[in-house]
């Protein structure tokens, strides 16, 4: 799996843009706690539940990438992001509440949810496409790049790990390689934009990533922990 850091130009400008967010997205004690396998059921259950919400949101703002694209090459990537979301995400959870025997609570999207889900809606419909695939992409990055970490520790070897089916989803060769076209999608639609529109783009994946330090925060504070 290649490390997604290594990838440069304009993708590298929105990651630096982020400054200590990136590192602290990748490596919230909430993924620690995935790694180890030592979430309490509380937070695995409200994870799950607000991560369903927000993918469901997620797939349309995918198809509306889709739709806006200029050629076939990028349609496909995100009618296919919309699917693994829909598909594979989605499903691994409804296996995963049935594997760690978690009761499914009617909850209304929280706060970080909520503010993820208007972030990524209203850049989608921004005018400039770029600012919309740069809101979108740290969710598809920033998990791949949280999937190859986590496939690389001893502690996530084992079969039996609790949380299997999410580790081997997102280190899964199919997602890393879709982060890859995500991020060579967003250095050629960048390409041919002037400064002031490349700063907006920069300006909302930077947001972005807040949100998904504030989703994990959200989810890691459900079992009591501040």
């Amino acid at each position: 799996m290649r490390n997604l850091m290594k990838e440069k130009s304009f993708y590298q400008r929105c990651v630096t843009a982020c400054g200590p967010l990136w590192e602290q997205a990748a490596a919230h004690p909430f993924v620690a706690g995935l790694a180890a396998g030592t979430l309490t059921r509380r937070q695995m259950q409200h994870y799950l539940i607000q991560d369903g919400l927000y993918l469901r949101n997620y797939v349309r703002v995918c198809r509306t990438l889709a739709a806006r694209a200029q050629t076939e090459e990028d349609r496909f990537l995100f009618e296919y992001s919309a699917k693994i979301s829909e598909e594979a995400e989605l499903g691994i959870q409804e296996q995963l509440f049935r594997q760690l025997r978690l009761a499914w609570v009617d909850e209304a999207p929280g706060p970080a949810t909520t503010a993820y889900m208007e972030q990524e809606s209203s850049a989608v419909e921004h005018n400039s496409e770029l600012v919309g695939l740069a809101a979108a992409a740290p969710c598809t990055v920033l998990y791949a790049e949280v999937g190859r970490r986590l496939a690389l520790m001893e502690k996530t070897a084992d079969p039996n790990h609790p949380y299997r089916l999410w580790l081997d989803l997102y280190a899964d060769p199919a997602v890393q390689n879709m982060a890859e076209q995500w991020i060579a999608c967003l250095n050629r639609w960048a390409a041919d934009k002037d400064e002031g529109e490349q700063a907006e783009a920069i300006q909302a994946f930077v947001v972005s990533m807040r949100c998904e330090i504030d989703f994990w925060q959200q989810a890691w504070k459900a079992g009591g922990v501040v």
